[in-house]
């Protein structure tokens, strides 16, 4: 019997030929100016650096080479060997994430209406049209703007972003957070009520697709001024958005303040105040002796009220009459007021004693700060401030950020969005910045704890009733299953089903990967049908799956979607020659491919 499957399965490599590769390894370089050495050792000169975001290396092994040093300044975590200027280098792992290459996914889903079809051709990814054609729909004087190259021309991988922006010191998080959300591999000293953000909450927060609705697009905002809504809307916008509180109450005209530094740089106005809403709040203390006054940045009386100087060239001098609204410089850790007001002093934001012109004295320099250091360099979105993946300057890439805060661009979003509702300018022509990655489809993650953007309702409904769920997909069907069957274990749960096949028809008989899932309980969503080793679709697994998983290793003809995800037999994220050998064997009945 073992010769007879020998034999059979012989025949069909020979029927399948195909060659396996190894598979090209991408370093990600996750710090700033990362030594590159001649052998792996420190005792050696640097023969280069390379900095996050800039610079991607070919990696040559994925064996960790162990450190050569004498000295007591080793490398701990090894070593990887690089391609380095036409020869080779090595680069301490500690700052190196070795991911697979992975090609561009094509995505060839055909444009059903004409809202698609006018997305296609601007470049967004068919995962984005459902969303964006419902808020055309809506406000058809909006306009969305695919954010898809550098100005280097090239593309940005999602993979790539992910490990860049949650490497030690690149994003934080409220300690208040669901735990998942929370990272724990990093030693940075964060300001109290915050913690490193971990790789799912990343995840979550630079995924586009998360936020493309009525309140959350407006993260996407460009912030340069939008000369379509007047001057006297805008005044009243931002009236809005303070809405009378502490900090209005004690500067009167501080919107005034605004709308005259903002319209002289071609600023937003709403832009300007949203950050300043953002970093201040109400612009009260909440404990301590002056628990209920306002923030120091902005009441102009520090050192008269802690009896704090700041000593230039050995000499105590007074930052009173000097603000900063914006709380730049007020970098994580202590003594946050008093470093953002050092750095309103070395600027010259104040210090007549003028509160009128001291106060626009320093608004202008903050939106000044905003305009030149931000808006004009490629970060003209609160998304891009937060996450800077499209900047000018290709060198700035992950870093540069003006907050670390991944949940900031949902708070400033929230609060644009209220304030020009309340303002009665949501019918205004907005334009939405938003950033297109590559391969983002395949590594999407969903918080597993819930978040407020999960359909906590149809994951439950689908996981309750003995199925996998993931975003966009329902797995863990038995071959066989009918959708009469999966419809009545699901609808069993609560929640209402229709289910249609890759035709788009009303699905009857027997299911297949592809077949997409319409589940609607507390919210709605439409899953894929993922049946492992049924690659074509038709609820089998035969000769016809066999060739579809090799062209694809092959690259004769790419999977993507539920597909891709069906030819993934062992779940480890690659279609290779372990998948390839499962289909034969289910075909061959040696062993049976578990759902």
């Amino acid at each position: 019997m073992r010769r007879q499957i020998a034999i059979i399965l012989f025949a069909l490599f020979c029927l399948f030929p195909f060659q396996v590769h190894a598979a090209t390894l991408k370093g990600i370089v996750t710090g700033t100016d990362v030594s590159v050495r001649p052998s792996p050792s420190t005792n050696e000169k640097k023969i280069g650096t390379v900095n996050k975001g800039k610079d991607e290396l070919v990696v040559l092994s994925a064996t960790v080479l162990k450190d050569e040093s004498t000295s007591s300044n080793k490398c701990a975590d090894g070593w990887y060997k690089v391609e380095y200027n036409g020869g080779t280098g090595y680069v301490c792992a500690a700052y190196l994430t070795v991911v697979e290459e992975k090609p561009p996914v094509v995505d060839n889903t055909e444009a059903k209406t004409a809202c698609q079809n006018e997305l296609k051709k601007l470049g967004f990814p068919s995962s984005y049209w459902d969303k964006l054609c419902t808020l055309k729909t809506s406000h058809p004087n909006w306009n969305f703007v695919p954010k898809i190259t550098g100005s280097d021309g090239k593309t940005v991988d999602f993979v790539t972003a992910v490990i860049s922006e949650s490497s030690c010191g690149s994003s934080s998080i409220t300690t208040s957070a669901q735990a998942s959300f929370k990272g724990d591999s990093c030693n940075k000293k964060w300001d109290s009520g915050m913690t490193t953000a971990s790789t799912t909450a990343v995840r979550y927060y630079l995924d586009p697709r998360n936020f493309l609705d009525e309140k959350n697009i407006f993260m996407f905002e460009d912030q340069n001024i939008n000369k379509s809504i007047k001057d006297t809307d805008y005044k009243n916008a931002t009236n809005k958005l303070f809405n009378n509180n502490f900090l209005v109450q004690q500067i009167p005209d501080f919107t005034e303040y605004i709308r005259v530094s903002a319209n002289s740089l071609g600023v937003s106005q709403m832009a300007v105040a949203s950050r300043i809403k953002q970093e201040l709040g109400n612009a009260k203390l909440t404990s301590g002796k002056y628990k209920g006054k306002l923030f120091s940045v902005v009441s102009g009386d520090y050192t008269t009220r802690y009896n704090w100087y700041y000593t230039v060239n050995g000499n105590k001098v007074s930052i009173d009459h000097y603000y900063n609204f914006f709380n730049i410089a007020a970098t994580d850790g202590s003594n946050v007021t008093q470093k953002a007001l050092i750095y309103a002093y070395n600027h010259k934001w104040g210090g007549t004693g003028n509160k009128a012109k001291d106060r626009q004295t320093a608004m202008t320099g903050g939106v000044s700060f905003l305009k030149n250091s931000y808006i004009a360099v490629g970060q003209n979105t609160a998304y891009f401030q937060k996450f800077n993946i499209f900047p000018n300057n290709i060198s700035s890439r992950f870093v540069h950020q003006y907050m670390t805060n991944v949940q900031a661009p949902v708070g400033e979003a929230s609060i644009l969005y209220n304030a020009y509702k309340a303002a009665g300018l949501l019918t205004q022509p907005f334009t939405f910045i938003i950033p297109v990655y590559d391969n983002l489809d395949t590594v999407v993650t969903i918080p597993s704890e819930g978040d407020p953007q999960e359909s906590v309702g149809v994951s439950s409904a689908v996981v309750s009733s003995g199925y996998n769920y993931s975003k966009g997909y329902i797995s863990k069907i038995p071959l066989g299953t009918t959708a009469e069957e999966l419809k009545h274990a699901l609808e069993s749960k609560g929640v209402t089903v229709s289910i249609v096949d890759t035709s788009s028809k009303s699905a009857t008989g027997t299911l297949g990967t592809g077949y997409k899932v319409s589940i609607v309980g507390d919210t709605a969503e439409v899953l894929e049908v993922v049946m492992y080793g049924d690659v074509s679709g038709d609820g089998k697994i035969n000769a016809v799956d066999l060739l579809k998983v090799q062209k694809d290793i092959l690259n004769v003809s790419k999977l993507s979607g539920a597909q891709k995800l069906a030819a993934d037999i062992n779940k480890d994220g690659k279609v290779n020659a372990v998948d390839l050998l499962k289909v034969q064997k289910d075909i061959l009945n040696v062993t049976k491919i578990e759902q």
